[in-house]
């Protein structure tokens, strides 16, 4: 069986430790945010990142207000979806 090795310059990492910056900051990070804590020099591998995590529904990205414009979030869809999954009321 072969294991994946994620050094710091592979594709699986940046996708492994963007997920994880999300969903350490309360479920909701900025890209400048993403970017600060990820050190790489290409933002093509952390477009890719991004990309590939919307488009297999782990997170979403949401408009909201920044200090000085519009900015954008990706907030965590799985612990989402939990914490909505919990909270149901039972109805007779």
């Amino acid at each position: 069986m072969t294991t994946i090795q994620l050094n710091k310059k592979s594709k699986e990492y940046v996708y492994h430790s963007v997920y994880s910056i999300i969903k350490n900051c309360n479920g909701k990070a900025t890209r400048k945010r993403i970017e600060k804590e990820i050190d790489i020099s290409s933002k093509y591998e952390l477009q890719y990142a991004i990309l590939r995590l919307i488009k297999e529904g782990k997170i979403k990205r949401i408009r909201g207000f920044g200090l000085n414009r519009i900015e954008y979030y990706y907030q965590d869809m799985i612990s989402d979806n939990s914490k909505n999954n919990n909270t149901e009321s039972i109805r007779y």
